[in-house]
């Protein structure tokens, strides 16, 4: 039962990462979906829009917001305030000849005062609609590694990049060739960066960097060959060292 209740979730929770962006919203730095790519991997799985699933608009509505002033002191005044504009869709799909149906809204604001005076937003409407799309399929599990904050961790990231790379490429056979000919040649760079160093603070280092860098991409082996590398080169200045003296 539980495998038949995740089925949407786990071919849908994986993102494609070429159509993702890194994007600040209120201070805070955030992974930007593309509505257009949500509605793409939807209509594959449920089929064309209007037939396999859709939505309709249950309720629009422009809300003022907090005042907007100008001005200091006397000349304070008060020219307006902020509006936003919300849309509330139902989203529906059919799955195995049954609908289901979901609620969401989307927001976007409208009316504001930005660091060169008042603007509106024309596109609000259609942005608000987009967000409310978007967060509907995300109830579906749609886009679910980016929900779950996964989208945070470089490593995941990378590793997901990889894989759709191969699944994406005519030759699956030479891309995954090409993936571990480029990891070797960042180990190779790597073991012999750390064969040049000339002091033992540089050493440590650059065993610092690269011994991160090959936890980051979860390669075990390449910990210990970078370690063996360390070590052999701090060896060979300490005998250096002693030969001075």
């Amino acid at each position: 039962m539980s495998e038949q209740n995740m089925r949407i979730w786990g071919q849908v929770e994986k993102t494609d990462t070429r159509f993702t962006k890194k994007a600040k919203v209120n201070g805070q730095d955030i992974t930007s979906l593309s509505g257009t790519a949500m509605v793409m991997k939807a209509t594959e799985l449920f089929g064309p829009v209007g037939i396999g699933w859709g939505w309709k608009i249950i309720e629009e509505r422009f809300d003022e917001g907090h005042e907007i002033f100008t001005g200091e002191g006397d000349k304070r005044a008060c020219i307006g305030r902020e509006i936003g504009h919300t849309v509330k869709i139902a989203l529906w799909f059919m799955q195995d000849g049954q609908r289901g149906e979901i609620e969401q809204y989307g927001c976007t604001r409208y009316q504001y005062k930005t660091s060169y005076g008042m603007t509106t937003d024309g596109e609000a409407p259609k942005k608000s609609l987009t967000d409310a799309i978007k967060k509907a399929l995300s109830m579906l599990g749609f886009s679910a590694d980016v929900f779950l904050g996964l989208f945070d961790d470089q490593t995941y990231v990378d590793q997901l990049k990889e894989e759709q790379a191969i699944e994406q490429a005519a030759d699956k056979d030479a891309e995954i060739l090409r993936q571990k000919q480029e990891r070797l040649d960042w180990l190779n760079s790597a073991v012999e960066t750390i064969g040049k160093a000339v002091t033992s603070h540089e050493l440590k280092m650059l065993n610092v960097k690269y011994i991160r860098e090959a936890t980051r991409r979860n390669e075990p082996t390449f910990i210990a060959r970078i370690t063996r590398a360390f070590e052999e080169r701090q060896a060979s200045l300490n005998a250096g060292k002693e030969n001075a003296a």
